[in-house]
């Protein structure tokens, strides 16, 4: 026994009384999972890696089919990552599925394998009913996390067998088990099936087996066919389908999922999940600190409160005794914006390590020595000399004398020391600034400085005056203006009406000479708006003559060039007669010559054909006289003598 973990273990929380509000009793329950540090750090990653691909979808609503294709592989990514990394990260795939050490490696690495491997064992321990006892874990149909299951599966305690109907199992044994472990009347056999239906194992009779609970791995859709029959299958009438239970990580993408379910054929469904991913990344996989004890206690509370009555077949199904998940809040495009500004921080361990048990600590001192009493800090055991160890080597029996230094006398005095010195820099700053030298500078600047903003500042007052002058001069030439046309218009008035003057209509003489006088100033006002109309006519006549002299030079520059053009045309066509001359030449002389050619080659064809027939005479004819030849005898050779 080891009673220092006793002694320092630190308490269990107690399991306080949860605020369920409604209680759920379709027998479709969720119970949320958390998500390690791992986890979330690749769930950053993959929306880090889609950066881009967000910003741009959400900020223009771009719906293209790249930008969809990208986005709903984004999806898929954190999908696999909430159920496990491994599924994500192919490298650090186990290379052996059964080994001993690999289901504690499994469930330390995703928070939903961790609470799968604690629910069934829950399930496997729980003794509200005899007999034989089936869990239906239904997986999507994906050979690797078939494998991962069932090797985290192995690791939990108690007697159960996996019958899996899916691909071959880890261990080469467990087939022969799972065929047997059907047939215990007293064991727990779980049954890994794919979502849909697609069983390859043709050995094993699915159809014969009663579910006692379903638990769902990962997002399908229960509604379907084979999940429905799966729950139904050998029940009675009466009796109601198998609870099914949801392994749900807190804010992933699976939440979302069950959250926008029904909504997949609206157009805001990827936008909203997109959304949620993203700016849900900080709370992803926390849960409720109410719900900590129960995780804490590997969900033993469920064996009582849930599967006590889900094992017993009733005619209603129990209460879920766990709040239900939280709803997922509506986010704006702002808000991921602002969020993918924020970064978030995770500290974890890959492991990629062989070791899966966490080494030892060692153990201090003072946890040794301490049931003994044996540490040098028991006042009992020492004297103040031991317990310093730093001494006068006097020694000082009788409780602390002035003569001992001690670590807290050597801290205090390093603080004052490091105060002292804080306080002699401050001085010899203040002390170096009120030097006459530094004084001195610092003075020249600073007259410097006033006489420059003194000149800034009477340069800007001179130049608010002179506006000031302008000011005044513009308002006076427009006062001036106004009362020129005001006296303007009313000598106007007064001259029109000077000839209606009773004293001018009584005398004929002034009469004529007022209305003469007048006749004269409106011709001569129209003589100068004639002059004026002349004159602008004369511009108009001596510009247009100007053109009509560049009109003429550029057609008699155009007559010139099409004389020269007409000319290089007819030296064209000089040439080209020519050309045909010599050509029609060329080819009378070619026809000549070809003919004699032919005359030449039908003489010489006449004369082998007179050859052929002179030398096929001659070959008859020798032929002919064949019998006529005789060969000459060539007589005796003689002998040598």
């Amino acid at each position: 026994m080891d009673l220092l973990s006793i002694l320092d273990g630190t308490p269990e929380p107690p399991i306080v009384a949860l605020n369920l509000g409604e209680l759920n009793t379709s027998g479709e329950y969720h119970l949320a999972t958390p998500m390690y540090e791992f986890q979330k750090e690749l769930t950053d990653q993959i929306v880090s890696l889609h950066y881009p691909d967000i910003l741009k979808y959400c900020e223009t609503d771009d719906t293209t089919d790249l930008i969809t294709k990208l986005l709903q592989i984004c999806v898929d990514n954190c999908l696999l990552v909430a159920t496990h990394p491994y599924l994500l990260i192919r490298h650090y795939m186990p290379k052996n599925l059964a080994l001993k050490e690999l289901p504690a490696k499994l469930a330390e690495t995703s928070g939903k394998f961790s609470v799968l491997k604690n629910l069934v064992t829950v399930f496997s321990e729980n003794k509200a009913r005899l007999g034989p006892k089936h869990a239906a874990v239904v997986l999507s149909p994906e050979h690797r996390l078939f494998d991962l299951v069932e090797a985290l599966l192995l690791g939990c305690p108690g007697p159960k067998s996996i019958v899996r109907y899916v691909g071959n199992n880890v261990k080469k044994d467990l087939a022969k088990a799972a065929k047997s472990g059907t047939n215990n009347p007293n064991g727990t056999t779980i049954h890994l099936i794919p979502s849909d239906g697609a069983v390859t194992r043709k050995d094993l009779d699915l159809h014969a087996v009663k579910f006692d609970v379903v638990i769902a791995v990962d997002t399908f859709d229960t509604q379907l066919d084979f999940v429905a029959r799966l729950r139904r299958q050998n029940r009675g009438r009466g009796h109601l389908p198998a609870a099914i239970i949801h392994l749900v990580p807190m804010f992933s993408i699976e939440h979302c999922l069950a959250h926008y379910k029904g909504q997949e054929t609206q157009k805001s469904y990827l936008y909203n999940l997109v959304l949620a991913i993203v700016c849900l990344r900080d709370q992803i996989g926390n849960l409720p600190p109410d719900l900590h004890p129960i995780y804490n206690q590997n969900l033993t509370y469920l064996s009582h409160t849930f599967f006590d009555h889900a094992l017993c077949d009733t005619a209603s199904y129990p209460a879920w005794p766990l709040p239900e998940l939280p709803p997922v809040p509506n986010f704006s495009p702002s808000d991921v914006e602002r969020s993918l500004l924020t970064e978030v921080v995770y500290h974890y361990t890959p492991y990629d390590s062989s070791d899966t048990a966490a080494p030892q600590k060692k153990k201090t001192f003072y946890e040794t020595k301490r049931l003994q009493l044996d540490y040098v800090t028991n006042p009992l055991r020492n004297d103040y000399n031991a317990l310093s160890g730093i001494h006068n080597h006097r020694g000082a029996p009788n409780g602390k004398g002035d003569d001992i230094l001690t670590h807290l006398l050597i801290t205090e005095l390093n603080a004052n020391y490091t105060e002292l010195a804080l306080l002699k820099e401050e001085y010899d700053a203040y002390e170096a600034f009120n030097l006459p030298e530094k004084q001195a500078l610092c003075g020249r600047r600073s007259d410097e400085i006033k006489k420059t903003l003194a000149a800034i500042i009477e340069d800007v007052d001179h130049a608010q005056q002179r506006v000031h002058v302008t000011h005044k001069k513009t308002l006076k030439r427009t006062q001036e203006n106004e009362e020129l046309a005001e006296t303007q218009k009313r000598l106007k008035l007064e001259l029109t009406e000077f000839a209606s003057r009773h004293d001018v209509k009584e005398n004929a003489t002034k009469a004529s000479f007022v209305e003469k006088q007048l006749r004269i100033w409106t011709l001569q006002n129209d003589i100068k708006n004639l002059v004026a109309s002349l004159k602008v006519k004369a511009d108009e006549k001596n510009y247009m003559k100007k053109e009509v002299g560049n009109c003429t030079d550029a057609m008699r520059q155009s007559e010139t060039q099409i004389h020269d053009i007409k000319r290089d045309i007819d030296d064209v066509h000089e040439k080209l007669a020519v050309t045909r001359d010599q050509e029609e030449r060329a080819n009378a002389a070619f026809q000549r010559q070809r003919d004699d050619l032919l005359s030449r080659v039908a003489a010489a064809e006449e004369e082998n054909a007179a050859a052929r027939e002179k030398f096929a005479k001659a070959l008859s004819f020798l032929k002919e006289t064949s019998h006529l030849k005789k060969r000459k005898g060539r007589g005796v050779t003689p002998i040598a003598r």
